[in-house]
Order: structure tokens, then C-alpha cells, then sequence
């Protein structure tokens, strides 16, 4: 929850500069360049996110990343900022915050489908169509078995559950009953 927070401060003032300045999808971009690089040299990303080497070497070969991959200068001053503040560990959480940023900017939003079998992507792209019709935007869900379901299904987007689940109708039928 605290790295959360920390992380959408960071996202938010670099999306609110790129949002400026009309760079915010290419700050994405840069984003995922440089956390790609990381993910793929396990070395380079311990000896930039571990404290146990010190700052002034540690800047110096952010600095040599960044530079090597063109990074534009929010961006960099960004990265030296959570290096300096021993918050390298919050990338990860900063990338998909200012993701959502940017899909929020553009109209789109994120979800899961739980479903009890699996589903075609032509049955996922009309639950996608209808939610985006009612929610006005345009919605991609990753679909996601869960055999607790007997049946229907369960959506998540943005922290709402709409549950359209077996499991779910039968537990309203059984209040209402006993309601009466």
C-alpha cells in the first residue's frame, strides 16, 4: 500500500510533465526500454537497486545506461532521483501507475475476467464491447480461469467486482427468500 503511494507520486509528476509537454507516451516508452534492460541483466539491475554499492558509483552507471538508451532528461532526472532516494525498488510499481495514467488519458481501461471454463476471444471481446459501452471507454480484460465458479462470470476493472457468477445469483436468491 506505502509503495503504492510513493509509486504514483513518482508517476503522476512525470506523467503531469509529459501530459505538458505531449512526451508522455514516449516517457512509457523509455520506461519499458529501461526496465526491459533491467529485467534482462539481473547484474546491472543489483548493482543499480542495491544499496550495497555506493551512490556516486551507482549514479554513475545509471547514467551510463540511461545515456546509452537515449533516455529524455525527465525521465533521467526521475531515475537519479529514486536511485539517490534509495527507491529504485518502486519501478515496477511507477511503470504501472503511469500506465494507467496513460490508459486513462486515452480512453481506456484494464480488467480480469474470471471465468469457470475457458472463453474464446470472440465471447471476451463482446463482454469487452458491452462493458465498454456502458463504462465509455475502451476496455481490454485478461481472461483467467477459476474453477471456484460454477458457472458466469466475474469482472474486475479498477477495483470494481461485477459478479455475474452462478455462485453469486444463487447467494441473491437465497436472501431474497429469506427476506420474505
Amino acid at each position: 500500500m506505502i509503495s503504492r503511494s510513493i509509486a504514483k507520486r513518482y508517476a503522476k509528476g512525470l506523467f503531469n510533465v509529459g501530459e505538458k509537454n505531449g512526451k508522455y507516451k514516449e516517457y512509457q516508452l523509455e520506461i519499458n526500454g529501461v526496465l526491459g534492460v533491467f529485467d534482462k541483466e539481473d547484474r546491472l539491475k543489483k548493482a543499480i537497486m542495491l544499496p550495497l554499492v555506493e551512490v556516486k558509483k551507482r549514479r554513475e552507471l545509471l547514467s551510463d545506461v540511461l545515456k546509452s538508451l537515449n533516455v529524455s532528461a525527465p525521465l533521467a532526472s526521475m531515475f537519479t532521483m529514486l536511485l539517490e532516494k534509495n527507491r529504485m525498488g518502486y519501478l515496477a510499481d511507477i511503470r504501472e501507475v503511469y500506465d494507467e495514467l496513460v490508459d486513462e488519458k486515452e480512453g481506456r481501461v484494464k480488467g480480469i475476467l474470471w471465468t469457470a471454463f475457458p472463453v474464446d476471444d470472440a465471447a471476451r471481446g463482446r463482454i469487452e464491447s458491452e462493458l465498454g459501452a456502458k463504462l465509455g471507454k475502451e476496455v481490454t480484460l485478461t481472461a483467467l480461469e477459476d474453477k471456484d465458479l460454477i458457472g458466469g462470470v466475474k469482472v474486475m476493472i479498477k477495483g470494481t467486482i461485477i459478479d455475474g457468477s452462478v455462485r453469486k445469483q444463487l447467494q441473491t436468491l437465497q436472501e431474497n427468500i429469506l427476506k420474505e
